[in-house]
């Protein structure tokens, strides 16, 4: 017959093997430690009666049922439902299993995620819904490169001016005064191996003290080879070598200015040192170390109109005067065996058509020889400058030249050069600016790297009795 405590037993482990029931027993005996033994203490205070195996365990079952119904009442009352996707937590232990399971434990809320920067949108295809405006940043484009330069000038006298002398014929009188130069600013980007742009974009002031904005130079250049590049835009002309290797930043000059002869023209010179149009280069092949090189342009030259009409500009930028387009051919070479030579010459041609003047026909042949090394400066450059009326057999010939020796001692470079433009008071263009010539010498300090303190005294003889005097001190820089 089984005893009381047997059936007990049974009844509450069910039909589980025999094997199981000591662990059963042995947890149970541990949660009656940890849990039920303070108030089976209490209760054992008020009692001094032996409590039954079977009693023990029994009320260590009805603390069990207590206490998981009351986690489950928490738990619905304040943690929220699991996803659906999400298995079902547990009301209680299983009926058939004494062994108490744990009350699930609610998480913390996870943390806001740290705020990060928003991922641009491809270029390539806009957001149409982009408030209407196209967005200009181009991932993986090519890198647009600025270098600025800049120069101030103290200018005492009447030709002491290094951008704007001579404006008048004869040169108007310009007082003593601190000038604000050109405020150059250089644009340089590689679009891919062969093609490439570039630009020079000046701010500036002119003797009416009017700032205006110049897009100096803007070209595209396509260079599939040494042998062969193509530029399209508007450039520097390449007569002589000053005008090709020294553009709108006084920094790269060792004097305050460049020559006479390569004023720009809304400034007084003579010389189309600027064309638009296209310009094919390259390395002549098969001549070894003479390395020579040839250039071709063809442009729209320089107007006429704006020697009659100051309103007009000198270079034709937009609309060409004339059917008839500019052509320069020139050339050089660059010995090997003599490191820092480069000699070259070229000739330009253009027509031009005058207000009330007869079409003019404009040749301008020159040539130069350089040397320059890291110590020695040696420029020397000659043009000729000749306008023929159409229908006239008289020709109008200006020489323009100019030399200039410099020596460099660490951070001081002394140097010396004459200039001279003297064009014949019966020129068709320029006979009313006549003749200016005279020494220039100078010194230039390099106090850093990129600036320099420049001192220059001109002297300059024109058809009037009395030479002219003008002494220049600039402070030019790059940044």
């Amino acid at each position: 017959m089984p005893t009381a405590h047997s059936y007990e037993a049974k009844t509450s482990l069910g039909n589980r093997p025999r094997f199981l029931r000591p662990a059963i027993l042995l947890i149970f005996f541990m949660a009656h430690i940890a849990v039920a033994g303070p108030l089976l203490a209490g209760e054992d205070s008020k009692s001094n009666e032996p409590v039954s195996e079977s009693e023990l365990i029994q009320l260590l079952l009805s603390q069990i049922s207590e206490l998981n119904a009351r986690v489950a009442t928490l738990e619905a009352e304040k943690v929220p439902a699991p996803p659906p996707s999400a298995p079902p937590a547990a009301a209680g232990p299983a009926a058939n299993s004494p062994t108490p399971q744990p009350a699930p434990v609610p998480m913390p809320a996870p943390a806001p995620p740290l705020p990060t920067a928003p991922t641009p949108k491809p270029t390539a295809d806009p957001d149409p819904q982009d408030n209407g405006h196209m967005v200009m940043d181009i991932p993986g484009g090519p890198n647009l490169s600025i270098r600025g330069f800049l120069d101030f000038n103290l200018d005492v006298g009447t030709v002491a001016n290094p951008l704007v002398y001579p404006v008048t014929a004869p040169p108007s009188a310009i007082h003593n005064g601190f000038q604000f130069g050109e405020f150059d600013i250089f644009l340089n980007s590689r679009l891919s191996t062969d093609l490439s742009f570039l630009s020079e974009i000046v701010f500036g002031s002119d003797a009416t003290n009017t700032w205006s904005i110049d897009v100096e130079r803007a070209q595209l250049t396509y260079k599939p080879s040494p042998y062969f590049q193509v530029s399209g835009g508007r450039m520097h002309t390449a007569i002589g070598y000053y005008n090709t290797a020294f553009h709108h930043g006084t920094w790269f000059e060792t004097p305050t200015g460049r020559p006479f002869m390569y004023y720009f023209e809304d400034s007084g010179g003579v010389l189309p040192v600027h064309i638009v149009g296209v310009e094919a280069a390259g390395l002549i092949p098969a001549t070894g170390k003479l390395n020579a090189h040839w250039i071709v342009e063809v442009g729209n030259g320089e107007s006429a109109l704006y020697l009659t009409n100051p309103a007009d500009n000198p270079v034709e930028n937009f609309l060409a005067e004339t059917n008839h387009k500019a052509y320069n051919i020139a050339g050089y070479i660059r010995p090997s065996w003599v490191r820092g030579l480069q000699i070259g010459a070229n000739i330009y041609s253009d027509e031009r058509v005058p207000g009330g003047i007869p079409h003019v026909k404009t040749y301008i042949p020159g040539a130069y020889l350089i040397f320059i090394n890291s110590t020695w400066e040696f420029l020397n450059e000659i043009v000729l400058l000749r306008d023929n009326s159409v229908g006239s057999t008289t020709s109008h010939d200006t020489p323009l030249g100019y030399t200039q020796l410099s020596r460099k001692f660490g951070k001081f470079r002394p140097y010396f050069r004459w200039q001279e433009v003297n064009i014949p008071a019966g020129d068709p263009l320029y006979g009313s600016i006549g003749r200016y010539e005279g020494p220039s010498p100078g010194l230039r300090m390099d106090f850093t790297g990129f600036a320099a303190l420049k001192v220059q005294y001109n002297r300059v003889y024109t058809r009037q009795p009395l030479p002219m005097n003008g002494l220049d001190a600039q402070v030019s820089f790059t940044f």
